[in-house]
């Protein structure tokens, strides 16, 4: 069952860590080195940068794609993070609306929006499913820009044998609690570019005033012990994603040839490794009330989610209430002489249709639990069909 499990092996670390006297890499320590180099591995990258958070990861990301006042970042409108990334750099996020059945970024809306301003595109593997990223990354560099995936949900899943997070110019890794690889927080990123690499690293290291890295720069270091810790639940990672694997194919066979609960479906070749197991509502197209839906789940003792947030990205305050630094920044940055930093209703038509049908599970906890959920889900489709 995937459970959180510390154990003999994080202590032995830690304990190494500890007798070396030394808490961080900065001056010394080796063990975010060794875990930087054996995540980048397990992914069949050539460079790791750890650092505090995935966000922190986002946004060197964004940094080093070149990104700031006066310019754009394409991001997907379900999850508002790449949105933020792109603010805290005073760039301003631009919407690519979704497919309404992988629930990700739709690759054939995404040159309508690029614009002498755009620097990077923001494309989340959403809920572990892999996105469409050959495309994108196609269409990306055919425009000069960088592609950042966020993988949050999606450790070692795959798209044509290949770990995402490696098709685009940078994979940005959650390591908060909640995630496959929980460390209480922490983020990676990968990159196969030493340019990239050595610019992450200014950010993953200690702020620098030499000639050769000028600029500003972040302190966004991850500590040794956290980095320890890393390294041993790594090493538990493929068989947690086999199991979060199998619990998803026991809602996957609930749902088997319900018509109006359509579990989300990647492109072509790939392996989601679940950190939600995701479905869409569409019983309005067949005379059933999402409120009905909602009342039988609860009635079945099935405690699945529906809605995620409720919203698209753009709806959330922080665009809609234009939050940011002083003098209008980054939204309504004096710099900025685009037309990309309006969301009216509408944006995403998708998106704002899709994201109300979202039905989710959260994967990581005892199978026997998701066993009676399914269950449950089962039996509510029963009633209801």
């Amino acid at each position: 069952m995937p459970t959180r499990v510390f154990g003999e092996r994080e202590l032995e670390l830690l304990r190494e860590v500890l007798r070396s006297g030394n808490l961080s890499s900065l001056g010394g320590g080796t063990m975010t080195s060794r875990f930087e180099a054996e995540f980048a591995r397990a992914l069949g990258a050539k460079h790791g940068v750890a650092m505090n958070a995935a966000m922190s990861v986002l946004h060197a990301s964004v940094a080093a794609a070149g990104a700031g006042a006066g310019t754009e970042v394409i991001c997907d409108p379900v999850c508002v993070f790449g949105a933020v990334a792109t603010m805290y750099h005073n760039a301003v996020p631009v919407f690519v609306d979704i497919d309404p059945y992988t629930m990700n970024m739709d690759p054939e809306q995404i040159e309508a929006k690029i614009s002498e301003r755009t620097k990077a595109i923001v494309v989340t593997h959403l809920w572990g499913m892999p996105a469409p990223i050959d495309r994108i990354v196609e269409i990306a560099h055919r425009h000069g820009l960088i592609v950042i995936e966020d993988c949050a949900h999606a450790l070692l899943a795959t798209y044509k044998g290949k770990c995402v997070g490696t098709w685009g110019d940078i994979g940005s890794f959650s390591f908060q609690m909640s995630k496959q690889l929980g460390l209480g927080d922490g983020g990676m990123g990968v990159t196969n570019s030493d340019e990239l690499a050595a610019a992450l690293g200014l950010h993953g290291g200690a702020p620098t005033f030499t000639a050769v890295a000028h600029g500003l720069h972040w302190n966004y270091r991850m500590t040794e012990q956290t980095a320890a810790i890393g390294i041993a639940q790594l090493e538990r990672a493929p068989a947690i994603m086999e199991e979060l694997i199998a619990i998803a194919r026991l809602y996957d066979q609930a749902v088997e040839g319900c018509p109006w609960l359509i579990p989300q479906r990647g492109p072509g070749d790939h392996q989601s490794t679940y950190h939600f197991w995701a479905a869409g509502f569409w019983g309005d197209k067949h005379g059933i009330t999402r409120a009905d839906f909602q009342r039988v789940l609860a009635e079945e003792g099935c405690g699945l989610t529906m809605g995620y947030t409720g919203m698209p990205a753009y709806k959330h305050p922080l665009l809609q209430e234009r939050w940011g630094y002083p003098k209008g920044c980054p939204l309504d940055c004096p710099r900025y002489t685009g037309s990309g930093n309006r969301y009216p209703d509408g944006l995403c038509p998708v998106a704002e249709d899709v994201i109300p049908r979202i039905v989710l599970a959260y994967t990581f906890s005892e199978k026997e639990g998701h066993e009676r959920a399914a269950e449950a889900l089962r039996r509510a489709i029963t009633r209801l069909s």
